[in-house]
């Protein structure tokens, strides 16, 4: 398989799986146009952090991997600096999430009395 299909595959399968499973969880918003765009925004968002973290770990592995017996740098420098590198990446994106998610409107329900 091509070099460049298989990180294309990892995107989209950690896409969709975050993108869905944070539709399923997620608390619910207002409905109408402001609501819906926050949620779908939410998602995706969720959706790209998990394809981040998919990608990182396949880069990690492709490093160590490429790295065979070298004495200049340790396979667990390689592993540290790749989990540094990703913990920051995906915290950023999952941190804007977090923001829309607090700003957007939050749906209210009426109580009706019993």
């Amino acid at each position: 398989m091509p070099t460049v299909v298989v990180p294309l595959l990892i995107f989209v399968a950690c896409f969709c799986v975050g993108a869905a499973s944070s539709a399923r969880w997620l608390p619910d918003l207002a409905v109408g146009a402001i609501g819906g765009a926050a949620f779908l925004l939410v998602c995706g968002l969720i959706g790209a952090a998990l394809s981040l973290i998919g990608l990182h770990i396949y880069s990690i592995e492709r490093e160590i991997h490429h790295l065979g017996g070298s004495n200049v740098i340790s396979s667990g420098e390689v592993f540290a600096t790749g989990i540094v590198s990703m913990l920051y990446e995906v915290s950023a994106v999952l941190g804007f999430a977090f923001v829309v998610y607090l700003l957007a409107p939050k749906l209210t329900r009426a109580t009706t009395p019993s």
